[in-house]
């Protein structure tokens, strides 16, 4: 397994750092700006249902504190992983209960949940996870009842096979929305599963009233001893981020996301502890290759120049934004390192001759995910296409029907964002333009999802970064797929007597360590 020890570097500060020993006991006071009303990671991939689900869950394997290497959660050990990387072998730690106390967890729980995830007649939504097990693809269609590549041993250990090797597998395994079912309480919960989860995690959930706040309380049952440190978290729903803020200021929220337009204050204060570090995301227009007119690469090129990414980043995020230059976000191995990359310079003298050449184009369309109104990104990317002729029309969109379209690979243009599920180029690279992809690119250039099937596959570590630097140049560079726009940092307070609060480069605040002094 590889270490991703290059993302150390990129990590700026961090209040994992345990100068005392940790307190345990009381109550720690985080904020979501709306309540999703659903804790189950397979149905619902935002990063709010992620973050609970690491308070209610447990996986396989999962990251080490605030680093991008892995480590084993529900396992004894690391899996071993045979020569020809096709065979897993994994072993579960014994014992381990369920939040009921009673029900302990079994390799038929882990067989359960791959399988839930992958069902046909299911809501899974991040099926990838799962799709390079031997047999995913008939048992995704129906045509077997039982997963081929999953092989139990005892209650304790199992085998999983893969169709072919899949470097970054293990990584799939760490994913919320990979967290470990018990088949007899998903069935036992039924419809109301989503609302009432019990997980092995370090909380379980005492009480959610909705669109108020969600409580979650110690797991008595916890199999880390003296873990969690707090006796309970509280989401608290507060949709103004400045109330958020002045709750913070006046001591009942423990934990806040810092306005861009309030951080240089915040930071003098000195009152707080400042969590600031580079996260794995970027913010990006895309643009549907299929669409009648995204499918002209001269049109798609004039728009990459139109776009002045560092005025535009300045102006919406301030120094949480750094600009973008590539897709990957930099400091996952395969990526460009910041600052450098395939992505057009803003050149709106250029966008400009392109556009005469293209001659009466008309009106292009691109759509925004749910408002009434047009976000501020969409306002900035529209006045600058008209800067250099682009007539671009921007449609607000309801989110589901969004969320259809995307799917079903409708969406003639977009300005969204991505935060990566796992740190590997091929989350982004394969998700978003590889065969099947289902974000709208309209991608379907076959030499290039050639190279990213072999890249996919590759085993050496070296070779396969060098094969995703030159599939993104391509895409990027040469078929102008995506624009990469800015990626986003960390930044958040926390009171003073609040510690060991982890925000990991995956976009999720843990708890597991926290406590207050």
């Amino acid at each position: 397994m590889r270490k991703f020890l290059l993302i150390f570097a990129l990590l700026v500060t961090t209040v994992f750092v345990f100068a005392q020993t940790p307190k345990k006991g009381g109550v720690l006071y985080d904020y979501w700006t709306a309540d999703r009303m659903i804790f189950d990671p397979q149905e619902d991939t935002y990063l709010q249902t992620y973050a609970m689900a690491r308070l209610l869950f447990s996986t396989l394997v999962r990251y080490k504190g605030e680093t991008l290497e892995l480590e084993p959660e529900l396992l004894v050990k690391m899996p071993e992983v045979s020569q020809d990387g096709l065979v897993y072998t994994f072993e579960l730690k014994k014992g381990i209960k369920f939040h009921d106390g009673k029900t302990e967890l079994t390799s038929d729980d882990v067989k359960f949940t791959i399988e839930r995830m992958l069902s046909p007649k299911g809501r899974g939504a991040s099926k990838w996870l799962f799709e390079p097990i031997l047999g995913a693809a008939a048992f995704m269609k129906g045509e077997s009842t039982s997963l081929e590549g999953f092989k139990k041993i005892d209650n304790y250990k199992f085998q999983i096979i893969l169709e072919k090797p899949y470097a970054p597998f293990l990584q799939n395994l760490a994913v919320p929305a990979a967290s470990i079912f018990s088949e007899k309480l998903v069935m036992a919960a039924g419809d109301s599963w989503k609302l009432k989860p019990v997980g092995t995690g370090p909380f379980r959930l005492k009480s959610h009233t909705p669109n108020t706040e969600i409580v979650f309380e110690r797991n008595p049952y916890y199999f880390e001893a003296g873990l969690p440190y707090l006796d309970g978290v509280v989401y608290r729903i507060i949709p103004d981020s400045t109330v958020a803020l002045m709750e913070f200021e006046a001591g009942t929220l423990d934990v806040v996301t810092i306005p861009v337009l309030e951080y240089e204050r915040i930071k003098k204060t000195g009152k707080y502890n400042i969590i600031e570090k580079e996260a794995l995301n970027t913010y990006y227009f895309i643009m549907n290759l299929s669409d009648p007119k995204w499918s002209n690469p001269l049109l798609r090129k004039a728009m990459a120049l139109a776009i002045n990414k560092q005025e535009m980043a300045q102006s919406l995020y301030g120094p949480r934004a750094t600009v973008a230059k590539s897709f990957v976000t930099p400091g996952i191995p395969g990526a460009y390192q910041l600052g450098e990359g395939p992505a057009y310079d803003y050149n709106p003298e250029e966008a400009k001759k392109i556009v005469a050449q293209l001659g009466n184009i008309g009106k292009v369309t691109a759509w925004q995910s749910g408002g009434d109104t047009l976000s501020d990104a969409n306002i900035i990317i529209q006045a600058m296409a008209k800067e250099v002729g682009i007539d671009l029309e921007i449609i607000p969109v309801e989110r589901a029907a969004y969320r259809q379209a995307r799917n079903e690979g409708k969406i003639p243009a977009t300005y969204a964002n991505w935060w990566a599920d796992i740190p590997d180029p091929d989350n982004y690279i394969g998700v978003f333009f590889g065969k099947g992809n289902q974000m709208s690119s309209g991608y379907n250039n076959k030499e290039i999802q050639e190279m990213i099937e072999k890249a996919r596959i590759e085993v050496d570590p070296q070779k396969r970064e060098q094969m995703y630097k030159q599939i993104e140049y391509k895409i990027i560079r040469e078929d102008i797929a995506v624009i990469p726009l800015f990626h986003l940092k960390y930044l958040l307070a926390t009171q003073k007597n609040v510690h060991g609060v982890i925000a990991h480069p995956t976009g999720i605040t843990l708890y597991l360590y926290a406590y207050k002094q």
